[in-house]
């Protein structure tokens, strides 16, 4: 017999994410409310910025599996999605607009999920008055926006943090236990991603959205920064492009990079037909005396020597709850210079694919040295 497409479709999500993730991302398509769950003793305390899917369902179901009702407030430009979203995860006020939102009495902690070209001017807002704030990427789609924001958060109370998930990942957690850093040795990391089609008419598409570079690549760019960072980052990176098409230079592209440290770096990203099950990524990293295989956060393989170090991951985990936990998570968080600098090194690619620019040299000093200066000038 035959299974739905729709029925099918649930069936595997359920085998993936688990009942309780696909029930939120049923209810976040659908805008459908959800019953009251998890802990009630928290205070009313957060407030969401963007009430689009990765809000709800998302977002949502991490903040709700670990709080239970503890949103305090919301905004969109969309009403019906602000509205929606709050019927949906039970929060008391729907904001006319942000100033309203940051005005709640209560309010601590501000997580943004709005269009990429927003999110670094709600996050000013946030860190001006003293706010946490959960900003998801990109944290800034040009370097102006970096610069005000830099600036802001130095100065603020508030600290920032930054939805880059993919370095919380229970896989990378586990390879970061086993690998053996050498510092003068060289890294490779490899990434290929199968993504979602994205029509002509797409947001992401819109000049101001800063190309789907910001929006997707700087993922694994951010991913290659991190794993730098276990070693220590290098200065130089020689960067070769290439792509499919010359009218979409940021789809069906390969960016490769080798670093003044003997780093190899490439990605893969490639969307020719949409994924059944949504994004799928394969990773593979070496360093020293360990490969390591990651197949779509979904298992791991290891190889170090002779031994052999195999796990599986159910539900699937990229890293978002410990990613959006990261305001409430005992310590510091994620050093803000590895997002600061995983942001710059997209911005010059995202430069690259605007310019039809296939070969360039990226020098992190330079381009930190720039930052402070723009920080400086404002």
């Amino acid at each position: 017999m035959l299974i739905p497409l729709n029925l099918r479709k649930l069936l595997r999500f359920i085998a993936i994410y688990g009942p309780g993730r696909t029930l939120f991302k049923a209810a976040g398509r659908l805008r459908l409310r959800l019953p009251a769950w998890g802990s009630r003793s928290h205070a009313k305390d957060i407030g969401i910025v963007g009430c689009g899917q990765f809000a709800f369902a998302t977002i949502g179901y991490f903040l709700t599996r670990r709080f239970g009702r503890r949103v305090l407030g919301c905004f969109d430009i969309d009403a019906q999605a602000a509205a929606s979203l709050a019927r949906g995860l039970g929060v008391p006020h729907v904001c006319q607009d942000v100033q309203g939102l940051l005005g709640l009495p209560g309010l601590r902690t501000v997580y943004i999920a709005s269009n990429h070209a927003t999110h670094a001017a709600y996050a000013e807002l946030a860190l001006g008055m003293g706010l946490d704030v959960y900003v998801e990427k990109p944290v800034a789609v040009d370097l102006a926006q970096l610069a005000r924001l830099e600036r802001t958060r130095r100065a603020s109370k508030g600290r920032l943090f930054a939805g880059y998930n993919r370095p919380f990942s229970a896989a990378l957690r586990d390879m970061r236990r086993h690998v053996r850093i050498d510092p003068a040795a060289g890294m490779s990391l490899q990434c290929f991603v199968a993504g979602h089609v994205l029509g002509a008419d797409h947001w992401y598409r819109r000049p101001e959205e800063g190309t789907r570079i910001c929006g997707n690549v700087g993922h694994w760019l951010d991913l290659f920064v991190h794993l730098m960072s276990w070693r220590g980052m290098p200065d130089r990176l020689e960067i070769a492009l290439t792509w499919a098409c010359a009218d979409e230079r940021d789809d069906n592209l390969s960016i490769s990079m080798a670093s003044d440290r003997s780093d190899l770096f490439s990605i893969m990203l490639t969307a020719r037909a949409e994924p059944f099950e949504g994004i799928n990524e394969s990773i593979q990293f070496q360093h020293t005396d360990t490969t390591c295989k990651i197949d779509d956060f979904r298992q791991m393989t290891l190889w170090q020597g002779p031994n052999i170090v195999k796990r599986r991951y159910w539900p699937k985990d990229p890293g978002h709850k410990h990613a959006i936990s990261q305001p409430f998570a005992t310590g510091a968080g994620r050093a803000w210079q590895e997002v600061a600098d995983s942001t710059l090194l997209m911005l010059h690619v995202t430069t690259m694919i605007r310019t039809a620019t296939r070969v360039s040299t990226f020098s992190l000093h330079d381009a930190r040295r720039t930052l402070d200066l723009a920080v400086d000038t404002l």
